[in-house]
């Protein structure tokens, strides 16, 4: 699912929310996890999941296209746990 679906689904549930409204809350959202992960905070959904940041250190990786070796320097990642409510979810059959 893309911003744009998620938006258009939005839109639909809350249709009396004008639509610029429900995109800007949106955005607002995102604009909190991205902000807060950036401090290195965590994010915590119950029974959905939590965001974390993590460092990936250094490591010696290879260019594709030649072949030769490159050093990748550390960096950070966000990693997602699913929450016990989501994995029953995704896990029925």
């Amino acid at each position: 699912m893309k911003k744009s679906d998620l938006l258009t689904e939005l839109e639909k549930k809350f249709d009396y929310l004008p639509k610029r409204e429900v995109e800007r809350t949106l955005e607002k959202v995102l604009q909190f996890f991205s902000s807060n992960l950036a401090k290195g905070n965590r994010i915590e959904l119950r029974d959905f999941g939590t965001f974390v940041l993590k460092l990936r250190k250094e490591r010696l990786g290879r260019n594709p296209a030649t072949g030769e070796q490159i050093k990748i320097g550390q960096k950070y990642f966000v990693h997602f746990k699913p929450g016990k409510k989501l994995k029953e979810l995704i896990n029925e059959e």
